[in-house]
């Protein structure tokens, strides 16, 4: 393969990723009157796991020694168990949608000064230029929306919550591509997903979580994040990491904000507005130039 067909099947796998990855804040949506959070979470993750697993076995890859398996739980704890068990529950707790999501997009930040500290990644001026164009254009994008979904009062502890979500990813990220880089995926993903059932059930007890209704909502929400979210989204996500620049990989979730509003005004005719339209452009324009 010519390395014009590489960067072209990254550019495709890369759009690909992004644009499921913003489906998880409809999938957030969906649940809403179907499930507790780490409930459906839990759900989620121990079929996730069985997913990779069965996968993994039929494919014939090689599972890491035992020794080693808690590098790849300790992964999963950071980018699937704390990160979205902390962000649903912030948002059930009254915490924006938006606001959170515009604090996910601070991801790409976190991973590039990480990067710098821990991996001696080269960041280029342009790519963080691009970052703070890219947070800016999901800043305007969200901000008319951040006031209007709020549903109550929250204590300090709830943002708080929510930011350690987002450096949890971000530190799961960097784990990637550190002490487990050199591991076959599928098996890496199942133990990392199991790690993130057990960590839910653990958040579900402890937060007192009950509501379960298997209604029509739930089993699709469920069914599109088991196998479209933590399935292909998820392997994805790590494949790019690993193959390239973590940087340069995270900077797509920047996309993910503005293409989830605009996927609400498809599924249920949310509004957008000029502001929004014109935050999209540049969000898309620092992704341009994180990726130059």
């Amino acid at each position: 393969m010519t390395q014009k067909s590489a960067d072209n099947a990254t550019l495709l796998i890369s759009c690909l990723f992004v644009l499921l990855w913003s489906t998880g804040f409809i999938v957030g949506r969906l649940i809403v009157d179907s499930a507790s959070p780490n409930i459906f979470l839990t759900i989620r993750f121990f079929l996730s796991s069985l997913l990779f697993a069965a996968i993994a076995i039929a494919f014939r890859k090689k599972f890491p020694p035992v020794i080693e398996w808690h590098r790849h739980a300790l992964a999963g704890l950071f980018i699937n168990g704390i990160y979205l068990g902390g962000s649903y529950w912030a948002i059930s707790q009254g915490f924006p949608a938006a606001l959170m999501a515009l604090l996910g997009a601070l991801h790409p930040v976190f991973t590039m000064v990480i990067g710098l500290t821990f991996l001696r990644e080269t960041v280029r001026p342009t790519q963080a230029t691009g970052i703070a164009v890219g947070l800016f254009g999901v800043a305007m994008v969200l901000f008319p929306t951040i006031g209007l979904q709020a549903k109550q009062s929250y204590t300090i502890v709830v943002p708080l919550i929510a930011l350690t979500s987002v450096l949890s990813i971000t530190w799961g990220t960097i784990l990637q591509k550190m002490s487990i880089a050199k591991s076959e995926l599928l098996p890496s993903l199942a133990i990392q997903n199991a790690s993130a059932t057990i960590t839910a059930i653990t958040l579900a007890f402890v937060l007192g979580e009950s509501q379960l209704s298997f209604n029509g909502e739930f089993l699709f929400a469920l069914s599109w994040a088991v196998f479209i979210l933590s399935g292909l989204g998820t392997y994805l996500l790590i494949f790019l990491v690993r193959s390239g620049s973590a940087t340069k990989a995270t900077s797509l979730m920047l996309l993910a904000p503005p293409l989830a509003a605009l996927e609400a005004w498809l599924l249920f005719g949310d509004k957008l507005m000029p502001l929004q339209m014109l935050g999209f452009a540049f969000a898309l324009l620092g992704v341009g130039l994180c990726r130059k």
